[in-house]
């Protein structure tokens, strides 16, 4: 991924030089009031009095009742999902700054930000037993081979790790059971129609809730072992429970709701916090949260016409790979998979379809073509075709969705 990247920066050190006689304008810094957020999540303190929220990539918190929220994270964080610790003195959260997805902890007050997790894995969505002594998470870092997502358990004792789930399907957002014996989880082995719990001493699985139509998410655990889920199907998105909708007309986010009684939790819907009874009412909990934009000075907004059908030239060609005799390009545009002479010409488009293709390689001979392609419906899963005769067929039927591909 890196191999080109010096090249590229000493050219633009050199530009840099020859322009220093006139030098760029600062960037300016804006801060924007916001009272609305898209996918944020929401977490209630032990003690009910504060909440901690993800907002642009950073983390908030503010009084349970409302009010103006203070960032503790910095805005280079890419935070996600803040789950509060049991003690109530800590924030944990999934965030993008060590070069990938880790588990990070920081203080309320913002201090002691700290990584938990590291590796070349994509370690997300944590969250503490109740008794504080793990942490839940899903991750892909099984199988070096592999990309499937499973669940998995940090001891904060002792930094030990433990994977729970062992399925080649997606298992996520796992939360606890009132007594910690359990952790529920949202799978894709069904299709994300149902959600399903582990036994964490024994790693049984069981089926807890389902769904006929749509997907469910975001399952949580209620103190009295109540299960509410987040179900979508098409643009209606909703909160269950025991199968039965507790909202109506919401627009909910997908994400764990975060229980504050046992009757009462938080959640997040229609760009606000709420706060709902079981088989009450509902509360917005108002908040203003200040952000920090840098402008650049100068930019000039480009006009495009997306009405025009003037014919253009393609931009953006992807993972050009030259064919072992050298004499042809197979290369991914406007996601269809291409061949083009070396010597030139016009490029023929093999697939020319809707399906999404990407990462083409050439077979030794050069008698094959292998991609990664959905044009089967469903997941990305190889596909080859015969570069004499014309025939695609599909190699993998699994549900790891391959790419990268190499002969």
């Amino acid at each position: 991924m890196r191999r080109g990247l010096l090249p590229v920066v000493a050219g633009l050190c050199a530009i840099a030089g020859a322009s220093s006689a006139q030098p760029n304008p600062a960037p300016q810094h804006v801060t924007i009031t916001v009272h609305e957020g898209t996918s944020m999540a929401v977490s209630v303190s032990p003690d009910g009095k504060m909440l901690a929220m993800d907002l642009q990539g950073s983390i908030y918190v503010l009084p349970a009742g409302g009010g103006e929220a203070r960032r503790v994270t910095d805005i280079f964080n890419d935070a996600r999902q803040p789950q509060w610790s049991p003690d109530g003195k800590n924030i944990i959260f999934f965030g993008y700054r060590a070069g990938g997805y880790d588990l990070w902890e920081v203080g309320v007050d913002g201090s002691n930000q700290h990584q938990l997790t590291e590796g070349t894995f994509d370690d997300r969505e944590p969250v503490f037993s109740h008794d504080g002594t793990r942490i839940a998470f899903s991750s892909d870092r099984g199988d070096p081979l592999g990309s499937d997502n499973n669940i998995w358990v940090l001891d904060t004792r002792n930094g030990q790790l433990t994977e729970l789930t062992n399925n080649p399907a997606e298992d996520t957002m796992p939360a606890w059971s009132p007594d910690d014996k359990e952790i529920v989880f949202i799978s894709s082995r069904d299709n994300y129609k149902s959600a399903w719990a582990v036994n964490v001493a024994t790693k049984a699985e069981r089926k807890v809730a389902s769904v006929n139509a749509g997907k469910i998410d975001a399952a949580s655990y209620g103190p009295n072992g109540q299960l509410i889920y987040e179900s979508s199907n098409g643009n209606d998105s909703q909160l269950n429970q025991d199968g039965k909708a507790l909202t109506r007309n919401e627009v909910v986010f997908p994400f764990r709701p975060s229980w504050v009684s046992g009757n009462e939790f938080f959640y997040t819907a229609d760009g606000h916090i709420k706060r709902r009874t079981l088989g009450g009412a509902v509360k917005v909990v108002p908040f203003s949260a200040t952000l920090e934009v840098t402008q650049a000075p100068g930019y000039a907004r480009k006009k495009r016409d997306f009405n025009d059908q003037t014919p253009r030239p393609v931009l953006g060609i992807e993972r050009p790979i030259l064919s072992p005799d050298g004499k042809r390009i197979a290369f991914i545009a406007i996601g269809d998979l291409w061949v083009v002479p070396v010597t030139g010409g016009k490029p023929e488009n093999l697939t020319h379809d809707a399906s999404y293709d990407l990462d083409p390689t050439w077979s030794p001979d050069g008698r094959f073509l292998a991609w990664s392609s959905d044009r089967g419906g469903g997941l990305l899963e190889i596909w080859i075709r015969d570069m004499q005769t014309g025939q695609m067929r599909q190699l993998t039927h699994i549900p790891t969705q391959p790419t990268s591909l190499q002969f």
